[in-house]
């Protein structure tokens, strides 16, 4: 992305703007050779402007949510040898609108992936935010009883816009960490019963 003067690059002859009391020069931002639209620059910054690392210092100081756990069955507990079910409803993209150099941009989050961890030292990533029963896609056992501590992490791909231009991929991305949960690994043990 670069940004150069609105009147095709010739500096000496800057277009004046003002942008929330200042002073400024417009400037268009060009990504790939493309004008995606302008921006108004304060004039004591002129030379200093890199909307898209402003935009990618924006996508990683935003603090996108975590994801939701859900365990099946619920209620903390899971059987030994029993595919207990793992899923997020939290699969949707999500926008926020934010201001830099003058420009109204919106951010937005979207869920490409997600890191399971079972807290028995396994875990997986799945491009899958996993469904509920009875469409299980993202199932653990376990092995042997006891306590172990459950979560899934997201990984956000970013993309923005400047006001109401085309979409642009920002080419990274950011884990979020989701809350622990605890879960209860028992064996379910026959009973008989005298009638």
């Amino acid at each position: 992305m670069a940004i150069q003067c609105a009147n095709g690059g010739i500096c000496n002859d800057n277009v004046e703007c003002a942008e929330n009391g200042q002073d400024g020069y417009i400037h268009d931002v060009y990504l790939d050779g493309v004008d995606v639209g302008d921006v108004c620059v304060p004039d004591n910054a002129v030379q200093e402007v890199d909307v898209v690392k402003l935009i990618i210092r924006e996508f990683k100081r935003i603090a996108w949510p975590s994801s939701q756990l859900v365990v099946q069955p619920r209620g903390g507990r899971t059987l030994v040898n029993f595919d207990t079910n793992f899923y997020t409803p939290d699969h949707r993209s999500i926008d926020r609108s934010v201001t830099l150099a003058g420009q109204a941009i919106t951010i937005r989050a979207v869920p490409v992936s997600y890191d399971w961890y079972f807290g028995d030292d396994t875990s997986t990533t799945t491009t899958s935010p996993g469904s509920p029963h009875p469409d299980l896609e993202i199932t653990h056992q376990y092995k042997r009883t006891g306590d172990v501590v459950v979560r899934v992490d997201t990984t956000y791909a970013g993309e923005y816009r400047i006001g109401d231009g085309e979409w642009t991929a920002i080419g990274e991305t950011l884990t979020v960490q989701g809350p622990d949960e605890d879960l209860e690994v028992v064996e379910a043990l026959p009973q008989l019963v005298l009638e």
